[in-house]
């Protein structure tokens, strides 16, 4: 988000049992009857320095792994550390819509807690190429963008147009996804086997 600077990434992608009531993870499974989903659960963390102080941001997505019957994730949150303060973002589904709660150390953010229409969470896109066979809908569609762009630009969090496309090599695809309203492009490499691994992402 401007010149570049040291940082690393880890994504990590779990599967575990989810409460589809409470939205948390069930400690006791086998006793959660039509409670339970199975989610696959990906922790993205950024650590990067901006040359004058560290952040650190980790941002949780619980998509059900039975995506045909469940096309939304259930969950997201949001993390932000760094030296001036902290802040949280989390949406959890209910019924057609997010309801989204944000907190914030900026006065004009301040804490909300509000309804967004439904659309796919572009954080959540790194998990539907793991469940999909490594693939994406393509063309015109609706994403809510990334948690980490809309705090790092301080940017308003709804849905919004964006395109995908995409192009193939003999063993990957390349996605590209590119938003009407934001000087925004994600560009992901994902290989076309099982496990359909994440090979590199980049964000414009």
């Amino acid at each position: 988000y401007g010149e570049a600077r040291p940082g690393y990434a880890v994504f990590v992608f779990v599967t575990e049992p989810f409460s589809e009531a409470q939205q948390v993870k069930l400690d006791y499974p086998e006793e959660a009857g039509n409670d339970k989903i199975d989610v696959l659960k990906l922790n993205a963390i950024r650590k990067f320095n901006t040359g004058i102080y560290d952040y650190s941001m980790m941002t949780s997505i619980f998509t059900p792994v039975d995506h045909n019957t469940y096309p939304y994730s259930l969950k997201s949150t949001t993390s932000s550390q760094e030296w001036c303060g902290h802040s949280f973002t989390q949406f959890n589904l209910e019924r057609n819509k997010y309801r989204l709660q944000e907190f914030s150390y900026f006065e004009q953010e301040g804490d909300e807690d509000k309804n967004v229409d439904v659309a796919i969470l572009e954080d959540a896109l790194f998990n539907h190429l793991r469940l999909n066979g490594g693939e994406l809908p393509l063309g015109d569609i609706d994403l809510i963008p990334s948690t980490t762009y809309t705090r790092l630009k301080h940017e308003n969090i709804r849905p919004t147009a964006a395109s995908i496309t995409r192009t193939q090599s003999e063993s990957k695809n390349t996605y590209i996804v590119e938003y009407q309203h934001y000087n925004r492009t994600l560009t992901i490499d994902v290989e076309q086997a099982f496990p359909h691994k994440i090979l590199a992402w980049s964000e414009n």
